[in-house]
């Protein structure tokens, strides 16, 4: 590996636009390879950069480093993909290495991308959380005073609701922003590997074990953020290691005769009551008290029926950016059915319903018909709120909510208390609306 280090170099750089068109090189790749830019401007990258497989444009894009033969050179490739294109940079040429000391280099650096890509930093900020609804707004300030610490959060609330997205936003805002934040899906993993993957292995733990070993997830989080999600499916047996790695601050791969101190902050979510999976002898009562230092409850959408709209914008606005499309508003019949139906997938089915429409609309404007329903799925639009559907955003949501609580204490023979749980808000919630819309 030191050959390769002693002629590792930048070649130069290609940097191509989101359609996989070269809009430009640097100057040392044009004399390196002596190519003409009027030669290569405009040119699709595949017909740039032969590669010995059958990958497409998309398969380039998504390699992070793969051979391929420019001006009858054989080179080694990085790929780096941006917001609105890649840079592909050439970082070893043919006959500088021994064919052996290529794959070497190869395999580490594949690798070594891999390892990287999987201690995620965080992506998203509160900012980059829509909805200004009191509910929201309230959870996401709670959330940003408790990022300061170091403590253990747990994020509850139903799924589809963006439990990740908050842990990965309170991760941004902290003192480990910079260190990584690693993420496990506890039901993804079953349960015969889940301890080797969270905790590690040491060389010969098991049958089939790297013999060199393996750190879990727990160690590649160190100084950084772990991120459980899920947590009611961990495994029972496990949860008494995690317990172990919470209260003395270390670790025991598997297979291992000594402990390694970790710094770590752990944030787990669930979508399922822990109470009842504690009564139910399905998971640890210590476990979860040390869990429960902080517990954030996200709201459900039908309990924030003001960022509805905003949110379905917000979806508007990514697959437009996504899918090339053009679409500019959204139809007020398809307003109405989005405020009035119930959302149980929340976020995650608004997302999906919206690029379902997205993919088929047919101009610049969403409507009901270009989302496709099943006649179990489509909700009546009532034609009374027909008027309400018109202004700005901010005008038809108020009118939507100010028409939800009317029907609900309607229904409700004027009993407010009973009237929040139809709508599922707070009961102090709904008097703050009641002034606000000025209803009796």
């Amino acid at each position: 590996m030191e050959n390769v280090k002693n002629v590792l170099r930048n070649w130069g750089s290609i940097e191509v636009d989101e359609n996989g068109r070269v809009i430009g090189a640097t100057a040392d790749f044009y004399e390196y390879f002596m190519i003409m830019p009027t030669d290569l401007i405009g040119e699709s990258i595949t017909r740039v950069i032969h590669t010995s497989s059958t990958l497409s444009l998309k398969g380039l894009a998504h390699k992070h480093v793969f051979s391929g033969v420019i001006s009858g050179h054989s080179c080694f490739i990085r790929v780096v993909r941006r917001e609105a294109g890649t840079l592909y940079t050439i970082i070893i040429r043919q006959g500088e290495l021994e064919y052996s000391d290529l794959v070497y280099f190869a395999n580490s650096l594949e690798k070594n991308e891999a390892k990287k890509n999987s201690l995620l930093q965080s992506r998203y900020s509160f900012e980059e959380i829509v909805g200004k609804s009191e509910e929201i707004e309230r959870v996401k300030e709670l959330a940003a005073r408790i990022a300061t610490s170091s403590s253990t959060v747990l994020l509850t609330g139903e799924t589809g609701t963006g439990k990740e997205l908050f842990a990965q936003a309170i991760h941004s805002l902290s003192t480990r922003k910079a260190q990584p934040f690693v993420p496990v899906n506890c039901a993804a993993i079953p349960d015969e590997l889940f301890e080797s993957e969270i905790f590690g292995y040491e060389a010969g733990a098991f049958s089939g074990a790297k013999k060199e070993g393996k750190p879990g997830k727990i160690e590649l989080a160190q100084n950084g953020t772990l991120f459980l999600d899920e947590i009611s499916e961990l495994p029972y047996q496990a949860q008494g290691k995690l317990l172990r790695v919470l209260q003395e601050r270390e670790v025991e791969r598997l297979g291992g005769t000594g402990t390694k101190n970790v710094d770590i902050r752990i944030i787990a979510a669930t979508n399922r009551d822990l109470r009842t999976l504690i009564q139910e002898g399905k998971f640890r009562q210590d476990l979860y008290y040390r869990l429960y230092v902080f517990e954030l409850k996200i709201p459900s959408l039908r309990e924030r029926h003001e960022d509805i709209l905003p949110l379905a914008y917000h979806f508007v606005e990514y697959f437009n950016n996504k899918l090339g499309s053009n679409v500019k508003e959204i139809d007020p019949k398809l307003q109405d059915w989005l405020i009035q139906y119930d959302w149980p997938g929340n976020i995650r089915e608004i997302k999906a319903i919206i690029e379902r429409g997205m993919n088929i609309v047919d101009g610049g404007t969403l409507t009901l018909d270009s989302i496709y329903f099943t006649p179990n799925f489509i909700l009546e639009v009532p034609s009374a709120m027909d008027n309400s559907m018109s202004g700005t955003l901010d005008e038809v949501v108020g009118n939507a909510e100010k028409s939800a609580i009317q029907r609900a204490l309607k229904d409700s023979e004027g009993d407010r208390s009973l009237a929040a749980q139809k709508l599922k808000i707070h009961v102090a919630s709904l008097y703050r609306k009641i002034a606000k819309y000025k209803l009796k």
